[in-house]
Order: structure tokens, then C-alpha cells, then sequence
């Protein structure tokens, strides 16, 4: 019998820094999560030495985690440890809790080591485990082999995956994210705030226009349609018998007139969004824009990952399961031109010759086709890949997550990991996870046998 209840568990995302937290195990797995603050703020005590609050002065303020680094340990460790007592109010004694969080590849083996050495001296949390939060991503796709593209807000993190295993000699990080997307966007727009650019990127009207939605950047994708019904169509008889032919043709008149035809955002030359202070401000064409740069970087830097992958038909696979997650993609088609580039770029044709290789294979800096038949590891001829790319499907039984974004997917596959590793009856993951016993006998380096890291 685990040493914890059964219908509760502690979950953090904390890949790039913390950013979701969630206190339990509902039956039906939901989005319902609590914000959680990124920051500490030091405190000068008057021993001479500092502490941490999670309330202080701007001056004061430390990130423990940028980037996906772990940038101050202490402050870290306070960060968990509070949102842990907080979240679940656990007694400081017997915490009856376990902890589940994730990480990326930037964080160090001792750095994990420290972390839960932390929780079961100082919080006494009855079990632990950390997972990458890549594995995450792929436990909520219900998939065993894909490529995660996570975007974070100033780097982003490619990992491609095989049978739950991370392909380490391939997993990249590209110093770009959502933060690019800003500096592209003020530049575009340099008498809007900082903060008005955070909030254009975040509301409905900024999207990115693809071949489907294009209107200013080439053919609109449908013609705008009057909401006027039967427009032209009068009907004469009716006018003549009822003797007050004025008066009718007055009326339609003045319901055509009440009636606009709706534009699309894509259709419009200027749109306007609210932005967090109440303000109304309107924006041409720019908000299409800014994206370009990312999008096309992030494409290349896929073709490089999965081209390193030594098994063919693994390649093809993971080419068929692209898992895109972070904050960009809830920008509206942002994940469709993903799509559209990499296809672009890379998407090999059933007969094509080696002088019809798509651009992103011949492209100088991105993998020039070497003399020998072989380009990203993509062979050429008989075996070439990919045929196909798609970006891969989320599971649908997950019923309280429809009509929410993905971007927030690793957390969906946390909350479903902690079930399996922490729920008896039902956990399908044995051993993984670190209990009190385990630590007191063999030490925070058991979290390496687990198989999780």
C-alpha cells in the first residue's frame, strides 16, 4: 500500500518555469489548474542572511527558472515548497501528498538530485518523481512516438521520442520562442506599449494567415457573404394586392440598410482589440505578421532533429506525429502554418528526383545535399522520407478539455502520468516513483533508475 492517500496528488509544470499547478485526482482528468506566480522577491534578514516571499518590491524580484534554467536553486526550492503547503494545506509534519513535477533538458543531474532531497527532508512529502516534460506532451497524445516542439517564451525545446524514450542525441534547444514574436510585432508597431503588444498577440484578432486564410497576402479564402436574405427578390403581387407598394418598399429598404455584411478578421484592413487596461486600439495588416521569422526557424530546426534519427521508418513516424505545444500556438493558425512550412520544406513526393528535393533540403546552412545520397539522414530513393508529415491528433476522450487549447498539453499529461504512477488499483507505471523508504535506503539518486530521465 503507497504511503499516500489515493485521491490526491500534487502536480507542477515547471519546464520552462513554473507555470500550472494542480491539487488532485478527479476521476474526469480537466483543465482546471491554478496560475502560480513565476517569481520570489529576496528578503534581507537582519542575521545578514536572505530568505525569500512570494510579495516584495519590483527591486527585489528573482526568476528561479529562465529559459528552462534553473537560475537560483534557494529560490526555487522556496517556490515549490511554498505552492506545495499552500496548494494542499499539508500539515508541516505529515504531508500526505505525493509530488509529480516536470522538467526540461537544460536542468542539471545534480540540480534534480537537490530538488528531491529538498522535499522529503524539509517538506516530508511521502513520494516523488520527475518527468520530462516532453514525455508529458506525449503521455496526453495517448502516443508512444512523436516529436515535441515545445515553444516557450524565449527558447524552444525539439525532442523527438521512440517508444516513450527521449532520443537524447538528437533533442535540440533553439534560442527563439513567443518573447521573438513581440520584438517582431513592436517593431511593426512602435507606438504601441510593451504590454499592447502582449495583448495583441493574445487576442482574437491576431492570427497567422496561411493558404486557407489569405486575403491581404494573396486570394481571400471565400467571398464575403451578405446576411441580407433574398436580397433583390420582391414580390410584386403581394405589393399590388395589399395596395401599399411605398410602405413595403420602405421597410425592406430599412432592414437591408440595418444589416451589414460580415467581414472576416482575415478580409478586414484594420480590426481593433481591448487591450488589458480598458483601452479600445486599432491595428492595420500587422496583426498577420511576426511570426514569419520563428515559423521558418523552427521548421528547419525539425528537419535537423528528426534527420538525425538513425532508423528509417522511425523517422517516418515521428515526420507523422509532430506534437507542437507552448504559448504560441494559441495563435490562430499558427500550428497550420507550421504545418505548411514543414511540408514545404521537406515533404518528399512519391518519384522525386534528387534536383526536386524540397527547398528546406537544399538550403545553404540547413543541411546542403552532401554528394552522397543522403540529406538530414533522409535516404534518398528507395526509403525516402517523409512522404507524409501531419501534425499529430490529441486524444478525444479527454471530454473537460474540448474546447480548450493545447498549449498547456504537458499538464494534461502530468495530471494523466500521476494518475497511472500514483492511483493503486489502476496505475499502470510500476516503480516510478520515489518513495520514503527508497530515499532513506538508497538516496535521491534512485530517481535514475526509475527510467523516467
Amino acid at each position: 500500500m503507497p504511503p499516500f492517500r489515493d485521491e490526491v496528488v500534487f502536480v507542477i509544470t515547471a519546464g520552462s518555469q513554473i507555470t500550472r499547478v494542480q491539487y488532485g485526482l478527479p476521476e474526469s482528468l480537466t483543465p482546471a489548474q491554478r496560475a502560480v506566480p513565476t517569481r520570489v522577491y529576496k528578503v534581507a534578514n537582519d542575521d545578514g542572511k536572505t530568505s525569500f516571499s512570494l510579495e516584495g518590491a519590483e527591486s527585489d524580484v528573482i526568476y528561479p527558472i529562465r529559459k528552462g534554467i534553473i537560475q537560483d536553486m534557494d529560490a526555487l526550492l522556496y517556490l515549490i515548497e511554498s505552492l506545495y503547503r499552500t496548494t494542499t494545506n499539508a500539515d508541516t509534519n505529515s504531508p500526505f501528498a505525493p509530488i509529480l513535477l516536470t522538467c526540461n533538458s537544460e536542468w542539471q543531474p545534480k540540480q534534480i538530485e537537490d530538488i528531491i532531497t529538498h522535499m522529503f527532508k524539509k517538506v516530508h512529502v511521502p513520494a516523488v518523481t520527475i518527468i520530462p516534460e516532453s514525455l508529458a506532451a506525449l503521455y496526453a497524445y495517448a502516443l508512444q512516438i512523436a516529436c515535441v516542439v515545445n515553444v516557450g517564451e524565449e527558447k524552444t525545446e525539439i525532442t523527438p521520442i521512440i517508444d516513450f524514450n527521449i532520443v537524447e542525441s538528437a533533442q535540440a534547444v533553439v534560442e527563439i520562442g513567443g518573447k521573438d514574436i513581440n520584438r517582431a510585432l513592436q517593431s511593426l508597431l512602435p507606438t504601441l506599449q510593451t504590454y499592447q503588444i502582449e495583448d495583441l498577440k493574445r487576442s482574437p484578432i491576431y492570427e497567422v494567415l496561411n493558404d486557407k486564410s489569405m486575403s491581404f497576402f494573396g486570394e481571400p479564402s471565400a467571398p464575403a457573404t451578405s446576411s441580407v436574405e433574398d436580397e433583390g427578390i420582391v414580390d410584386v403581387a403581394a405589393i399590388v394586392a395589399n395596395g401599399n407598394a411605398r410602405e413595403i418598399l420602405a421597410q425592406r429598404e430599412q432592414k437591408k440598410s440595418s444589416k451589414q455584411v460580415e467581414l472576416k478578421n482575415s478580409e478586414m484592413p484594420r480590426n481593433s482589440f481591448i487591450d488589458s487596461k480598458g483601452q479600445k486600439v486599432e491595428v492595420g495588416t500587422e496583426r498577420f505578421k511576426g511570426t514569419e521569422d520563428i515559423i521558418e526557424r523552427l521548421s528547419h530546426e525539425i528537419g535537423n532533429v528528426i534527420g538525425k534519427l538513425d532508423d528509417i521508418a522511425r523517422r517516418g513516424d515521428c515526420w507523422e506525429n509532430i506534437i507542437i505545444v507552448g504559448g504560441p500556438t494559441v495563435i490562430k493558425g499558427f500550428v497550420d502554418a507550421m504545418l505548411l512550412s514543414l511540408q514545404e520544406h521537406f515533404l518528399i513526393t512519391r518519384g522525386t528526383t534528387y534536383s526536386e528535393l524540397p527547398s528546406g533540403l537544399n538550403t545553404p546552412g540547413y543541411g546542403t545535399p552532401p554528394t552522397t545520397p543522403a540529406v538530414y539522414g533522409q535516404t534518398l530513393g528507395h526509403g525516402q522520407v517523409p512522404t507524409m508529415i501531419k501534425i499529430a491528433k490529441m486524444a478525444e476522450y479527454f471530454i473537460g478539455w474540448k474546447g480548450h487549447t493545447w498549449e498547456d498539453a504537458p499538464f494534461l499529461g502530468s495530471q494523466i502520468a500521476a494518475k497511472q504512477i500514483f492511483t493503486p488499483g489502476i496505475a499502470s507505471i510500476d516503480g516510478a516513483y520515489i518513495s520514503r523508504e527508497d530515499f532513506a535506503e538508497r538516496g535521491a539518486r534512485e530517481i535514475w533508475n526509475l527510467g523516467l530521465l
